[in-house]
């Protein structure tokens, strides 16, 4: 009976562990829209420079396209092999690979760190 019952209160303390774990990783997940946008498979977004308009645009919600359509996208194209930084700076638009500063810190945690804050103020 003993036996049994220990054999229990651990499958239950293991059950609440992973759960809690669990529980860790979603209070933790992105808040969807928020600090990422994320794309799936033939998935695209379009990024346009600010000449048109005020503010360069990232359009939020990506489109679906045909395997064929992103085929022919993709084609002779690089794909991103690092982290890259989307910045705007005096009317232009730059797609950058991730560096270290001067403070010592990577771009990608600054902007990161920056963009946390910008949400919470």
């Amino acid at each position: 009976m003993e036996i049994k019952l220990s054999r229990r209160l651990a499958m239950l303390f293991g059950f609440a562990a992973a759960a809690s774990a669990a529980g860790v990783a979603v209070t933790r997940a992105d808040v969807p829209g928020e600090l990422f946008l994320d794309l799936d498979e033939n998935n695209a977004s379009v990024v346009s420079p600010p000449r048109d308009q005020a503010r360069p645009r990232i359009s939020k919600l990506p489109a679906k396209l045909s395997d064929e359509d992103t085929a022919a996208l993709v084609a002779g194209a690089q794909p991103v092999g690092a982290c890259n930084i989307i910045v705007a700076y005096r009317g232009q638009l730059y797609i950058v690979p991730d560096k270290q500063l001067a403070s010592g810190k990577m771009a990608s945690v600054t902007v990161m760190e920056a963009a946390m804050h910008a949400t919470t103020d």
